[in-house]
């Protein structure tokens, strides 16, 4: 009985130690194998016009990873692999097939701007490679393809939400003044066709300048009573700045590329956006969700979320939350988000996607404030424009 303990024990010792190698018939002790990290790729503009936007983004995502390894994905953490696109549609292109070939993901948070997404689009479709935007907001990334998807509203509603504003605020002569590419002239089509007026001056003005007031005279002499603007943080701080050089007063309307409390650190420009309207995409801040990921984030970072910090944050989530679901494999994902998104509880709201990746959308309009973007209205498809 004893010598069959101690037989016993041994075996027990040899299971729980390590095992036979049987290469060489050695006992080596044959440590646990550790899951493979799940990689997610993150297109994020740390430079170029919206550069000034592109840490709080990041920090939406890095928010998200830390959340969703508080328990991991069924025994496996993520990886975010960021990438830094230059608010450049070819850099874009380029860091998304880094991502893809070298880093192997499987689906991709960004990007930002929706040139970036357009470029990207051809070669996620390519690779089946699922492609969640955070932020591009252009009506041409409806048909961008179907591995692209989109947790923003396009601005076909943007667009007229705008439109609805410069009505109810009784302007009737527009000038608009949009960067030349498919944000600013996708969302100025839309405007144009909504508004029930003359557009006295449209320019379409070119990234990277350092002096704008060739356009902006030429606004000034079409003596409009609204500028409405679209553009990102680089750009429409030296314009903004030019402006008080040239003495216009104008009163301007801005979409949501510049609703960012980012655009206050200068104070020159901060000056000149004293009263200027935004839009912005609307996030339920009041409930206990949306209360939380704030907590979390200045917990975190040390300072409040910027703009799409929390849509980033959703992107990151729900792109979790379906590879729970059905694994890391990007045509799987591809199919799985849609009836996934009908029960995701998104902090900024209904994420439910439709059949082109696109989501519905309300948005909030601000005024500029004593360096402060205070909310003075909402806009939603049914409702339509409410000012307080």
């Amino acid at each position: 009985m004893q010598k069959w303990f101690v037989v016993g024990m041994l075996i027990a010792i040899v299971i729980a130690g390590g095992c036979v190698n049987k290469e060489d018939g050695t006992n080596k002790t044959v440590p646990q194998t550790k899951l493979e990290d799940i990689k997610i790729g993150v297109l994020i503009t740390q430079t170029g016009g919206l550069g000034p936007i592109g840490e709080g983004m990041a920090n939406g995502a890095k928010l998200a990873a830390l959340e969703i390894n508080k328990q991991g994905i069924n025994g496996r953490n993520v990886t975010l692999i960021i990438e830094d696109t230059g608010t450049n549609p070819a850099k874009a292109a380029e860091a998304a097939k880094k991502l893809i070939e070298m880093d192997k993901v499987q689906v991709i948070i960004g990007a930002v701007a929706s040139s970036e997404t357009l470029a990207v689009a051809p070669i996620v479709e390519k690779s089946k490679v699922v492609l969640i935007s955070p932020s591009s907001t252009a009506p041409s990334v409806t048909d961008a393809g179907e591995y692209v998807f989109r947790v923003i509203g396009s601005d076909n509603l943007q667009g007229d939400a705008i439109s609805q504003l410069a009505m109810a605020e009784n302007f009737t002569k527009p000038a608009t003044l949009v960067e030349n590419n498919d944000y600013g002239i996708g969302l100025e089509n839309v405007f144009k066709t909504k508004f029930k007026g003359t557009v006295v001056s449209s320019i379409h003005y070119e990234k990277g300048k350092a002096d704008y007031r060739t356009e902006l005279d030429t606004i000034k002499k079409a003596n409009p009573d609204v500028i409405i603007f679209v553009g990102y943080p680089a750009e429409a701080s030296t314009i903004l700045a030019q402006t008080k050089q040239l003495g216009l007063k104008t009163k301007w309307i801005a979409a949501e590329g510049i609703a960012d409390p980012v655009m206050f650190d200068n104070k020159d420009v901060a000056a000149q956006m004293e009263g200027m309207y935004l839009t912005r995409p609307a996030s339920p801040e009041g409930n206990p969700e949306y209360q939380n990921f704030q907590k979390l984030y200045r917990e975190a970072f040390g300072k409040d979320p910027g703009i799409y910090s929390d849509t980033e944050f959703d992107a990151t989530m729900l792109a979790a939350e379906v590879i729970k679901e059905v694994g890391n494999d990007g045509e799987k994902i591809k199919n799985a988000l849609p009836p996934v998104s009908r029960q995701y509880k998104a902090i900024t709201g209904d994420k439910v996607f439709d059949e082109n990746g696109d989501v519905p959308q309300d948005y909030t309009v601000l005024e500029v404030k004593n360096k402060t973007m205070v909310t003075i209205g909402s806009w939603s498809l049914n409702s339509g424009i409410k000012l307080q």
